[in-house]
């Protein structure tokens, strides 16, 4: 599990519009044969078949689309744990959306900012309705792969709800150069010790994994509305982003936008926000708004 503590007063970015659930007959499919598939003469059932790699990042892969000020932003997720909903993606594609609406494998739902890391570019959120299938992606234990390996950034895209689940964008890249100090642009916090890319990413693949050959994550993508357009792209390293989500504490009026010492690079995102998105307001991402007691993962809410 990703937290060990209890964490409760987290924060809320605005009111959510809620959407139909459209599930994949495919995805379904393939949950009814895992749940039937000891349904025989034997006394235990047999194990189910173990997921490709192409089915795990079909349900480990979320897009997100936020409506912020004026504007919608499409992005992509990760999902850090089943059990729970929740994904991660990158702080700048959320920071003050007053909706979120999540499409992964699975169908169309919406979701809910749970925690932010504005210095690390860093979010967290749930999908709501939980419905089961999600899956996390496997993680390498390589550290950060040499340059001549060749990786995938791996994104979604945002799906119509009348009209299923979008599909996968997968982008061919290599690792270019190691721990890179560099930001994304617009005003953005200087992100540190993350990892060039050698191919550019487009705008909705951010907060996407980058795996290697096995479908194992070995860091998260970041781009911006600008990211076509940029000679590079990065990613931060998995490594880095576990740690941070370690880092969750408990206590709603210890905790500034979900991580410690976090509270200083606010305001560049509410810089990054009112430049690029028109009818953005400060108030759409308010810090520490009350919201009701949530459960993140592996936690329990303190009383």
């Amino acid at each position: 599990m990703l937290f060990e503590r209890g964490f409760s007063g987290l924060v809320s970015i605005g009111p959510v519009r809620q959407v139909g659930v459209i599930v994949g007959a495919t995805v379904l499919g393939f949950i009814g044969m895992v749940a039937v598939s000891g349904c025989g003469g034997d006394d235990s059932p047999a194990a189910p078949p173990p997921l490709t790699s192409q089915q795990r990042l079909n349900l480990g892969v979320v897009a997100i689309d936020a409506r912020i000020g004026g504007d919608r932003v499409r992005s992509s997720g990760t999902v850090i744990d089943a059990d729970a909903g929740t994904v991660v993606t990158s702080a700048h594609s959320v920071w003050g959306a007053t909706s979120v609406r999540i499409t992964s494998g699975l169908g169309v739902m919406h979701g809910r900012i749970l925690a932010r890391a504005p210095c690390d570019d860093l979010a967290v959120v749930e999908v709501e309705p939980r419905v089961p299938g999600l899956v996390e992606l496997p993680q390498s234990d390589a550290g950060t792969p040499p340059a001549s390996e060749l990786l995938t950034a791996v994104g979604r895209r945002e799906a119509h709800p009348d009209l299923g689940h979008g599909s996968l964008v997968t982008i061919p890249t290599r690792v270019a150069r190691h721990g890179v100090r560099t930001s994304l642009g617009g005003g953005l916090p200087a992100l540190a010790s993350v990892i060039r890319l050698d191919a550019p990413l487009v705008p909705e693949s951010s907060g996407g994994p980058v795996v290697d050959g096995e479908g194992r994550i070995v860091g998260l993508a970041m781009a911006t509305e600008k990211g076509a357009e940029r000679e590079e792209a990065v990613a931060v390293p998995w490594s880095r982003v576990r740690a941070r989500l370690d880092e969750l504490e408990s206590g709603a009026r210890r905790v500034y936008v979900g991580w410690r010492e976090q509270y200083r690079c606010a305001p560049r995102m509410h810089a990054y926000a009112a430049a690029e998105h028109r009818a953005y307001r400060r108030l759409d991402a308010r810090i520490n708004a009350p919201v009701p007691a949530t459960r993140l993962p592996g936690t329990v809410v303190d009383e």
